[in-house]
């Protein structure tokens, strides 16, 4: 049984409660607000659609997918059917997709720019990119203080997808002091009321969300 978030800032301890983002205590704070804000727009979900790594949050919001892609640079990775870098999607021809879904993806992006720019040119016209980027968060497990780049805020993921000639752009901040804190050290969703969760403060985001309509 675990030891409560309380006992733990009482311990004043110099390591996290947990090293995998709560996910050994549960579902990791971050994800409550990522599938949220997919859950508000899964009526983009639909058509031709791409995904990275997996296409979880397809198979579960998507209505009436014709095709369903799942990108990625590792060719070991089973799930996949593209193996590509997002920088240079050469093979993709442009207005492929209904929708390109980016859940913590441009944060392991050197290049950024021109990942962003491959989306916009694989999007049909009138398609979506629904993409969620870190404002904070531990220093990724897989990759590592060499792989992980970025973290963004409203005004940057705002000024990254803005010059881009999208038609709509929508971006949004979620959480606030004490969802991030209790994301930052490690404790779960489950640990917190959905008072706390939803509470959203601007200048205490967890994550940005980014809706962007070619």
């Amino acid at each position: 049984m675990f030891k409560p978030g309380w006992f733990y800032f009482l311990s004043r301890s110099l390591k996290p409660i947990s090293f995998n983002y709560g996910s050994n205590r549960g579902e990791p704070v971050d994800r409550y607000y990522i599938e949220k804000f997919l859950e508000e727009n899964k009526s983009l979900i639909t058509g031709h659609c791409l995904e990275i790594e997996n296409n979880t949050y397809t198979q579960k919001l998507g209505k009436n997918i014709s095709k369903s892609d799942v990108l990625d640079i590792n060719k070991d990775n089973a799930k996949a059917n593209i193996y590509a870098d997002i920088r240079n999607l050469a093979e993709i021809p442009a207005n492929t997709y209904d929708c390109l879904i980016l859940t913590q993806v441009l944060q392991f992006i050197d290049d950024y720019d021109s990942a962003i720019k491959e989306c916009h040119r694989v999007l049909k016209p009138g398609g979506a990119i629904l993409a969620t980027l870190p404002v904070m968060s531990r220093i990724d497990a897989r990759s590592g203080p060499s792989g992980d780049f970025w973290r963004f805020t409203e005004a940057s993921a705002r000024y990254i997808f803005n010059n881009k000639h999208f038609a709509s752009l929508e971006v949004r901040s979620w959480g606030n002091v004490l969802s991030g804190t209790a994301f930052w050290v490690g404790q779960a969703q489950e640990e917190l009321s959905k008072r706390e969760l939803n509470y959203n403060d601007p200048n205490f985001p967890c994550i940005v969300t980014v809706k962007a309509v070619k």
